[in-house]
C-alpha cells in the first residue's frame, strides 16, 4: 500500500500522487517523507514533525514531538520529546496509532531494526537495558490493515474444522475475542455486525491474525476493537442445605440467575448472558439488551 503512492514536489512544496499521476495529498509541506505503514512524516512551516495518514489526517500533530524517525519499521518508530526542566530530550517509542510503546525516559535509543525487535538497545545515561518490542505487540492493534482473505462464519469454521466460534472478552480491557478451537481471534466494530465475516489480515505490526468484523468495513485501515459493556453484578442465591453436585443441578443452581464462571470473564463473559446462551457461542449486542442475541453459529 505504502508503494502505491508517490512523494512530488511543486513550487518548493511537498505532496503526494497515487501510480496514475492523481494527487492525492496537495503541496504543502516543506518536507515529506515516503509512507511507510501507513503513515508520512512531514515538517510544517514551522519546521514541526507530524506523521499523517493518506487521507492528509494528522495521526502523530505537529509540535508534539522535537524529532521523529522518517520511516515506521513494522509498525514502530522512535520518537523524541523536549524537558524543559531537564533541559534535554528523552527518547521513546510508539506506535502507529500515537500510543507510547516504550517510555519517553531514555538519553538513546539505537535505530529499530527487523533483527533486532526482540532487543533494542537503549541507554538512560551510560546504564543500558534492552526493549523488547514482541511484549508490546501482543497489544492488538487495528490500524495498518492488510487484507490477505475474508471468509463467511460458516466457510471459516469449515476451514478451522470447528462446529462453533465463541464470543469472549478480557477482563480488564473487556475486549471482545473469538475462538475457534483453540486458537484467537479478535472482534472489530461497535455493535453486531450486520454481515458478520472473518477476514485474514496483517497490521502495521505485521502480525497476521482473524479478524470478526462486518462485511461493509472490509478494506478499511484503520477498525476500532469492539468491547463488552461493564458486566452486570450478579448475586448468587444462598442454598446452604445443596451438598452435592446433583443436588446443585436439582436446585438449578446453574440457571441464567445464578451462573457463574469459575474461570473468570477470559473464559466466558456471561454479563447480560444465560449459561446456555455463552455454551452455545451466543453473545449479546453489546448495549446489555438480554432480549437480542448475536449468533455466531
Amino acid at each position: 500500500m505504502d508503494k502505491e503512492y508517490i512523494i512530488f514536489q511543486e513550487d518548493g512544496l511537498f505532496g503526494a500522487k497515487d501510480q496514475k499521476g492523481k494527487v492525492i495529498i496537495p503541496p504543502q509541506y516543506m518536507e515529506m517523507q515516503p509512507f511507510s505503514c501507513g503513515l508520512s512524516l512531514v515538517r510544517n512551516h514551522q519546521y514541526q514533525y507530524a506523521y499523517i495518514d493518506i487521507n492528509n489526517k494528522q495521526v502523530i500533530p505537529f509540535g508534539k514531538y522535537s524529532w521523529c524517525d522518517p520511516q515506521f519499521t513494522c509498525g514502530y518508530a522512535r520518537v523524541m520529546e523536549y524537558h524543559y526542566l531537564e533541559e534535554k530530550n528523552l527518547w521513546g517509542i510508539i506506535d502507529t496509532l500515537g500510543s507510547i510503546v516504550a517510555p519517553l525516559k531514555y538519553d538513546k535509543i539505537w535505530a529499530i531494526k527487523e533483527e533486532y525487535l526482540f532487543s533494542i538497545k537503549a541507554f538512560i545515561g551510560d546504564i543500558e537495558e534492552k526493549i523488547d518490542l514482541y511484549k508490546s505487540a501482543n497489544k492488538i492493534i487495528l490500524d495498518g490493515l492488510n487484507y490477505i482473505c475474508a471468509y463467511s462464519v460458516e466457510a471459516f469454521k469449515q476451514l478451522s474444522n470447528c462446529q462453533k466460534i465463541f464470543v469472549k472478552v478480557m477482563p480488564i480491557s473487556r475486549q471482545l475475542f473469538f475462538t475457534h478451537g483453540c486458537n484467537i481471534g479478535y472482534v472489530a466494530g461497535k455493535g453486531i455486525p450486520k454481515e458478520p465475516v472473518i477476514a485474514i489480515v496483517a497490521n502495521s505490526n505485521g502480525k497476521i491474525f482473524p479478524l470478526l468484523m462486518d462485511k461493509s468495513d472490509i478494506g478499511k485501515v484503520t477498525l476500532q476493537i469492539a468491547k463488552a459493556p461493564i458486566k452486570k453484578e450478579f448475586t448468587p442465591k444462598t442454598h446452604s442445605n445443596k451438598t452435592s453436585f446433583w443436588d446443585y443441578e436439582t436446585g438449578k443452581m446453574n440457571d441464567a440467575d445464578d451462573w457463574n464462571d469459575p474461570y473468570g470473564d477470559e473464559q466466558a463473559y456471561y454479563g447480560g448472558w444465560s449459561r446456555e446462551d455463552v455454551e452455545s457461542g451466543l453473545a449479546d449486542a453489546f448495549e446489555g439488551d438480554e432480549s437480542n442475541y448475536w449468533n455466531i453459529d
